[in-house]
C-alpha cells in the first residue's frame, strides 16, 4: 500500500469515529429507528420517548459553530445521589463527556434504579427542561437482574411497567476503548439501541444512549443518569 493510499484509509476510519454532535445527517438514522422500533408493541412505547427527540434534531445535528475550543469546567458530583444527579444536570456537554471518558465503570447494578434524562445531543429546538418533561412520566428507570458480570435489564416506563428488556454486560465503550457497563435492546430494538453506563459517584451512573445502523460507529443520541 502506498503511503497516500495509507493516509486516505487513516481518514476513512477516523470519519467514522465522529459521534452525532459534530454534523453528522441523522435524517436517515430516525428512519430506520422509527422502523425498528416499530415492531414490536413494547417498542413503541420504548420509541414514544426516543422519537419525539430525534423528531426535532437538526438533520446536521449540533454541527460546530467555529469557536476556540473551551477546557470544560468539573461536573460537580459528589454528597447524596439526587445532588449528584442535580450536578450532572446542570453540567456543560463537553464536561459531561470528560467526567464520562474518566470515571471507571463501577460495579454491577442490582435492583431499581431511578432514571433522569439530561440532554438530547444536537436537539437545538429541544431544552434539557421540555426533554426532562416530555421523558420523565414515560421512563422511570431501570431494574437490573444481573450479578458480577451481568445479566438482563428491564426498563419501567409510566407507572412501573417493565418492559423493552435488554442484556447488560462489561465491554469497552468504542469511543475511547475502556471497560464501561453495556446493555444491548436485541429483540425489543433490534439491536439498534444500545446503553453505555459508568459509575462517576457511589451509586450513580452516568448514562449515553447510542444508535448503531448497519454495522457504522455508534452515533451519541441522548444522556441520562441512573441512580438509588
Amino acid at each position: 500500500m502506498t503511503p497516500h493510499a495509507a493516509q486516505r484509509g487513516e481518514r476513512s476510519h477516523r470519519s467514522r469515529l465522529k459521534p452525532v454532535e459534530v454534523g453528522v445527517n441523522i435524517t436517515p438514522m430516525c428512519s430506520s429507528v422509527r422502523r425498528r422500533l416499530g415492531r414490536p408493541l413494547l417498542s413503541l412505547l420504548a420509541g414514544s420517548v426516543l422519537l419525539p427527540v430525534l423528531a426535532v434534531a437538526p438533520a446536521h445535528a449540533g454541527a460546530r459553530t467555529g469557536r476556540p475550543a473551551e477546557a470544560p469546567s468539573a461536573c460537580a458530583v459528589s454528597g447524596a445521589p439526587e445532588r449528584s444527579v442535580e450536578g450532572l444536570k446542570r453540567c456543560e456537554q463537553d464536561a459531561f463527556d470528560a467526567l464520562f471518558a474518566r470515571s471507571p465503570a463501577g460495579a454491577m447494578p442490582h435492583g431499581f434504579l431511578r432514571g433522569r434524562t439530561l440532554r438530547c445531543r444536537g436537539c437545538e429546538q429541544l431544552s434539557n427542561t421540555a426533554l426532562a418533561a416530555l421523558a420523565h412520566p414515560l421512563w422511570q428507570g431501570k431494574t437490573f437482574h444481573a450479578d458480577s458480570r451481568g445479566g438482563y435489564v428491564e426498563n419501567n416506563l409510566g407507572p412501573g411497567i417493565p418492559a423493552v428488556r435488554g442484556e447488560v454486560s462489561y465491554a469497552a465503550y468504542p469511543l475511547d476503548g475502556r471497560l464501561a457497563i453495556r446493555i444491548v435492546y436485541r429483540d425489543d430494538a433490534g439491536g439498534l439501541i444500545t446503553d453505555w453506563l459508568r459509575e462517576v459517584a457511589p451509586g450513580v451512573y452516568a448514562g449515553t444512549m447510542t444508535i448503531t445502523e448497519d454495522a457504522e460507529f455508534p452515533w451519541r443520541v441522548l444522556d441520562f443518569a441512573l441512580y438509588r
